[in-house]
């Protein structure tokens, strides 16, 4: 698969029910993340390994993603595209 992130505002993230918060001031509602392709939310999406955010990989978190975020990785960036 070709990596792929979509940036969101963290206010959306927060929405998840069993979002935890990281241990950073800095970040606000406003503050753009990126949702990559393996629902890892991270920072920077050229720094990902350095600033990543979430990376519980549940079904509560999958179902959020898809039917709140809207998120899905467009199909000609899947491996399994034709």
């Amino acid at each position: 698969m070709i990596p792929y992130y979509r940036g969101h505002l963290l206010a959306d993230l927060r929405r998840f029910p069993q979002w935890v918060e990281p241990e950073r001031p800095d970040l606000t509602d406003e503050t753009v993340v990126y949702l990559r392709h393996d629902l890892t939310v991270v920072l920077h999406p050229v720094q990902d390994d350095e600033g990543v955010l979430w990376d519980a990989d549940t079904p509560q978190w999958r179902t959020f993603c898809e039917s709140v975020l809207r998120f899905e990785v467009p199909a000609e960036l899947r491996t399994d595209a034709s």
